[in-house]
């Protein structure tokens, strides 16, 4: 059978490639992957793909994580 796969940062299912993550290996999608070895995976950031994605909580853009983090404080 088919292992079905999630990201554990934010829960999507379909990527060109699964990554290196804080829990080892293939456990992040691509997307969430690149973030974390730039060190910029934060809570608020989730891929518009995301079946989580929440436009008020969650952005795809740093610039627009930063903003949403500032507001929080």
């Amino acid at each position: 059978g088919i292992e079905r796969r999630k990201c554990l940062h934010c829960d999507a299912e379909k990527t060109p490639q699964w990554r290196k993550g804080p829990s080892g290996p293939k456990t992040l999608c691509n997307a969430c992957g690149v973030r974390y070895k730039a060190g910029r995976l934060v809570p608020e950031y989730r891929p518009a793909a995301s079946p989580t994605f929440v436009v008020t909580k969650h952005s795809n853009s740093h610039r627009k994580v930063m903003l949403l983090r500032q507001r929080k404080e």
